[in-house]
């Protein structure tokens, strides 16, 4: 029995067969309730799993498109601009207005890069 797991409905009709299986010595009582249910279950958390998932690729790939446009703006000798992202860059660095702090490691070579 070859079944395609990629199909929804492959899928479904594998795990009704051995939850069906499963629920046989029940089945009169419980049965299709609890089989009802537990397909609901399922299927919210396999949604909640695909949506997570999605999620995560999503954020790799917009941190991964980032750090490839500052890589290429550092080979090329481009001056590097930050831009203010509420969750990346604390709004203490880009204020002019307040009194001056020691610069991190980091935030050193940027400048320096920034100059050349």
């Amino acid at each position: 029995m070859d079944i395609d797991f990629s199909k929804k409905e492959e899928r479904e009709g594998y795990l009704q067969t051995k939850l069906d299986d499963l629920l046989d010595g029940i089945n009169a009582s419980y049965g299709q309730s609890l089989l009802d249910e537990l397909m609901l279950r399922l299927e919210a958390t396999v949604d909640d799993f695909n949506q997570e998932v999605d999620d995560l690729m999503n954020s790799l790939k917009k941190s991964s498109e980032e750090k490839e446009k500052l890589i290429q703006q550092i080979k090329s000798g481009e001056s590097i601009k930050l831009e203010k992202e509420s969750d990346q860059i604390p709004d203490s660095i880009l204020d002019e207005d307040e009194a001056p702090r020691e610069l991190s490691e980091w935030e050193k070579r940027l400048e320096g890069m920034s100059k050349d």
